[in-house]
């Protein structure tokens, strides 16, 4: 939005844009949750092949780490992506309502 006395007019989004934006955001997330499954498997192998050693519980604390930090980002990721989407939609419906209700000449902004 436009401060005061900046000589700019109106708030203007792109709800094309937004929407990409959540889609990309989401396509993150998926991808967040396929890495973290291979790679906390890979982990825990190495952890089973050391029994005895001190190594073992240090790569079961990696994967398990790993997973909780992989999950809980893909879940923001997830939520913002949604919160996007769900906000291009509200701009276009919002933007439809006050096109139907302006005639000719009515734009404040020219």
């Amino acid at each position: 939005m436009a401060g005061a006395g900046t000589g700019a007019q109106g708030y203007a989004a792109d709800p094309e844009a937004i929407e990409k934006a959540g889609g990309r955001a989401l396509d993150i997330r998926q991808d967040l949750l396929d890495a973290a499954v291979p790679t906390c498997a890979a982990t825990r192998r190495a952890a089973s092949g050391v029994d005895g050693w001190r190594i073992e519980d240090q790569l079961k604390k990696t994967a398990d780490l790993w997973e909780r930090q992989n999950f809980a980002l893909a879940e923001r990721m997830g939520r913002t992506g949604a919160n996007l989407q769900h906000n291009a939609t509200h701009y276009q419906s919002a933007e439809a309502v006050n096109a139907a209700g302006m005639k000719a000449g009515d734009n404040p902004w020219g």
